[in-house]
């Protein structure tokens, strides 16, 4: 059970990660196009490194560096 409970987490991170406004821009959670890329970027590293909402450390810790990077530009303010 404890393996498809961290299978579904990540899945669901890997989802969440195509499309961070889903949740951020659709009102569920703070705007990212109101932050900056280092921001986010701050923001994710400290999700990955397990504190805060268990939601985004979840999609934190299944994301690379290189991913958080990406998402940070593709939707930190521009």
């Amino acid at each position: 059970m404890k393996k498809l409970l961290v299978l579904s987490a990540f899945a669901l991170a890997a989802f969440a990660y195509q499309d961070c406004a889903m949740c951020h821009n659709g009102g569920m959670a703070k705007k990212l196009d109101t932050m900056t890329p280092a921001q986010i970027v701050k923001d994710m590293k400290e999700f990955k490194a397990g504190k805060g909402n268990p939601m985004m450390v979840n999609i934190a810790k299944a994301m690379s560096d290189k991913e958080i990077e990406e998402a940070a530009k593709k939707y930190g303010k521009k």
